[in-house]
């Protein structure tokens, strides 16, 4: 008996230490994730948010930095009809010592009022504040508001909103529209209410669950049935109210649960809406849904990572040259895996404890990967917002190296060798990184920051500036960012040198027009670089502007400047030219009278050239019947079955080093410039309105200037209208034709130049009181000055006769004549 007792206890003590064993292994293989930043501080500013149209709305973040008017457009708060508006904080508001505000211009220029709060109230773990904002404001004009807290450090953050003193009526039920509509999305049978609303259509993508709009099928709205829930509280954000037009913006988390784990998914909705006589219409609508990589050990099987549920816009990947290791980024979070051990490295996120939590998860940041190496080690950069750590609250760009350990002793760490301070808004920030953001063989950092690009010596923090005063179509950059090619001078159409740049190895070279010539930068077909010849005295002046310099050949050179590919034809010219990968389109030009050009057919140019794969190089898809599109990261190998994925995370996050750099270059003469928004996003900038206004047109947006001035909205325009005394209302227009366009005259009128939008577009400042210039034979224009639902109503000023023309006529008649408008604001 006692043999079989000690035989039963040395099974048992084997046992106990099998699991010990097993468990201590599988701790290891599973650690926490969200504990990867221990030395990343807690998020210490504070959030605020205003109490408007009867609930929490607006939430704002704060920034250490004033950012003036740079981020005015992240939400519009309506105002009570007293103006005394509720404020709140919340979170980390101990240290608060000081709170006042200042109401300006929409372009910062001017101060309405500075007003220092000699009290507020403290409860239930909140301040609240009422800012008595004075009777100083225009109603139905918008401002910004920029409140300021002092902490206890004597810290100043700001926080902004825009705020309009108007009748909230319209506001509230937009807001509360938008709300319902969500909520019902959740419940299947709640949502056949809103069938009404869509507009379905065949020829939709409905693929994917993560990106869903207005024309989605009915299943691709109600989460096809996916039983997913709510998680955490909903950001209510107003973006617009501009007329007739509202813009309602809804961020939030949702979970599924599963048999193996909790998934959760970040999402946003933006609803663009149109308040009619009788009810509201839903004129746009989007749903972007993306899923939280948590690096659990289901998510690795065969030779696929799995994403789960997100879109392009979120996922990058970049392999090292032995191909080992694979970044990537997904939902803004860094991760690395070593394909050798198997080992997975959460390498950098801002996400905290709680997933859903709101500081941590704010999404006005992103991460480029820069470049991976054969050891491991990942450089990058994270840029936007900084929701904590030794950046928080600031805006700008920060350069880190992850270092992996080289052995078990040694511990992975993060370096941030320097951040860059920017005043621009998050979006604007990702235009320009996207565009360039490059590490050359020789430790420079290339990057493009507002209208200069910049070398930064990563070995001394120096920078110099590269190139400055770019302009729109006077540049270009190649795909994988490695060339780079800028004309010198700021008149596209009169270059005399093109500068051509390989930032891998820092060679620079030119291009030089030859006497009475001008060079024209067309692009980079691979790492190729195409340019045009053109004769000066080939501009093509239309009715005083300068409408393109047409070039008589395209050359196609290599790095060593030497010519793969030659275009030219005699009596032709050439223009809009764009490149389709190794595919070239070129419009063919022939020339009639002195000055003018006419259409004369298309051409292509295929190149025989390797074409990078880009950031999606390693990421891929299939189909699932409940999920829709799953996207994954491809390994070249077999992840083991037997083995488990360790995931971890770096243990230091290292300053020391860091440099601080404020980039300045020269200030240079800058064109009015146009931003076009859409989807409650900043979608593009440019000196071309009619380029910004195609672009706003597609997502049922809007076009401001420079000042935050919104100067064209595709959806705050009535049905009808008819300016009445038509010569009248034009003086302020044509008096300033010959003075010249994309100007402000000083309390009188801004003036764009139209050419190249449609008859549609311009029916929009018919509507605003102000007729549209359209030029038809010589300098001679016509004033339209009306429409409805069929026609247009032209005025011709030298004989003052009006008449009819339906509104498909003339877009054909303005068509022949290259849609040449010009149209106005007036400013009072």
């Amino acid at each position: 008996m006692k043999q079989i007792w000690k035989k039963a206890l040395v099974l048992l003590g084997i046992f106990i230490a099998a699991v010990v064993i097993y468990f201590v292994w599988y701790q290891k293989g599973e650690e926490n994730t969200n504990q990867v930043f221990s030395t990343m501080e807690s998020p210490q500013i504070p959030l605020a948010y205003v109490q408007s149209l009867d609930r929490e709305i607006n939430l704002m973040h704060g920034y250490k930095q004033n950012m003036e008017e740079k981020v005015a457009r992240d939400s519009l708060t309506i105002l009570p009809e007293d103006r005394r508006l509720t404020v709140g904080v919340r979170e980390n508001i101990s240290g608060i010592t000081g709170i006042r505000y200042e109401v300006r211009s929409l372009d910062w220029d001017h101060l309405v009022e500075r007003t220092t709060l000699d009290s507020w109230e403290t409860s239930n773990g909140r301040i609240q504040a009422k800012l008595p904002i004075q009777n100083l404001l225009e109603k139905d004009t918008e401002y910004i508001l920029c409140l300021i807290l002092t902490d206890q450090k004597g810290t100043d953050l700001y926080y902004y909103t825009r705020i309009l003193w108007t009748d909230e009526t319209a506001a509230k039920q937009m807001v509360d529209f938008a709300v319902n509509f969500s909520n019902k999305t959740f419940d299947y049978n709640q949502a056949t209410e809103l069938v009404t609303y869509l507009e379905t259509s065949s020829t939709e993508d409905n693929s994917s669950l993560g990106h869903v709009t207005i024309r989605s099928s009915f299943s691709q709205l109600t989460w096809n049935n996916l039983n997913v829930a709510p998680a955490g509280e909903v950001q209510v954000t107003l973006k617009e109210i501009d007329g007739i037009m509202g813009n309602v913006q809804l961020d939030y988390m949702v979970q599924r649960e599963t048999d193996k784990e909790t998934e959760l998914y970040q999402v946003r909705e933006n609803f663009t809406m149109k308040l009619g006589a009788s009810r509201l219409y839903l004129m746009d609508y989007t749903r972007d849904m993306a899923q939280i990589f948590s690096g659990s050990k289901e998510l690795f099987s065969g030779k696929r990572i799995m994403l789960g549920i997100t879109g392009d816009e979120n996922l990058s990947t970049r392999k090292s040259d032995n191909g080992r290791y694979i970044a990537f980024v997904t939902g803004r979070d860094l991760w690395c895996f070593d394909q050798e051990e198997e080992k997975t490295v959460k390498i950098f996120s801002f996400r905290g404890q709680s997933e859903t939590d709101l500081q941590c998860s704010f999404g006005n940041h992103d991460i480029k990967i820069i470049q991976v190496e054969d050891t491991g080690n990942v450089d990058f950069l994270v840029y936007g917002y900084m929701n904590r750590g030794t950046h928080e609250g600031d805006v700008g760009a920060a350069y880190y190296r992850f270092t992996k350990g080289s052995n078990s002793i040694e511990e992975d760490t993060i370096e941030e060798r320097f951040f860059i301070p920017v005043q621009a808004s998050f979006e604007e920030i990702k235009m320009n990184v996207n565009k360039l953001s490059y590490l050359g063989d020789n430790d420079l950092f290339y990057i493009m920051n507002g209208r200069a690009v910049y070398g930064i010596d990563l070995n001394s923090n120096e920078y110099m500036v590269v190139a400055d005063n770019l302009c729109s179509g006077g540049y270009a950059i190649s795909e994988d960012g490695s060339h780079f090619a800028w004309q010198e001078g700021t008149d596209i159409y009169k270059a005399a040198i093109i500068h051509v740049m390989d930032l891998k190895t820092g060679i620079k070279q030119e291009v030089q027009a030859q006497s009475g010539d001008a060079v024209r930068v067309l692009g980079f077909v691979g790492n190729d670089f195409m340019y045009g010849k053109a004769k000066q005295e080939d501009t093509w002046i239309l009715h005083g502007r300068t409408v393109d310099l047409p070039m008589y050949a395209i050359e196609i050179v290599n790095d060593n400047m030497e010519p793969e590919t030659q275009y030219e034809k005699p009596g032709y010219y050439i223009a809009d030219v764009t490149v389709e990968e190794s595919r070239i389109h070129l419009n063919k030009l022939v020339k009639t009278g002195q000055s003018g050009y006419e259409t004369d057919g298309d051409d292509i140019i295929v190149c025989n050239v390797e074409i990078g794969s880009g950031e999606m190089e390693s990421i891929g898809w299939y189909a699932s019947e409940e999920r829709r599109k799953l996207y994954f990261v491809q390994t070249d190998r077999e992840i083991s079955r037997t083995k488990q994925v360790q995931v971890s995370g770096p243990k230091k996050l290292i300053h020391d080093a860091a440099g601080l750099l404020e980039l300045k270059s020269g200030d240079g003469s800058r064109s009015m410039e146009f931003y076009a928004y859409g989807n409650g996003r900043l979608l593009g900038i440019s000196d071309s309105f009619s380029q910004m206004t195609a672009l706003a047109f597609d997502k049922m947006g809007f076009v401001t200037d420079h000042k935050q001035r919104i100067v064209w909205n595709r959806i705050d325009r009535d049905n009808t209208a008819n300016i009445r005394s038509p010569e009248n209302a034009a003086r302020r227009l044509t008096r300033r034709l010959e003075e010249g366009v994309n100007k402000e005259y000083e309390n009188d009128i801004l003036i764009f130049d139209a050419q190249g939008c449609t008859l549609h577009q311009m029916l929009y400042f018919v509507g605003k009181g102000c007729p549209v210039a359209a030029y038809t034979d010589g300098d001679q224009y016509v004033l339209i000055t009306g429409y409805d639902q069929y026609n247009v109503t032209v005025y011709q000023p030298w004989d003052g006769s009006t008449y009819k023309l339906g509104l498909a006529d003339g877009e054909a008649y303005f068509g022949r004549y290259k849609n040449d408008f010009v149209c106005g604001i007036f400013l009072d």
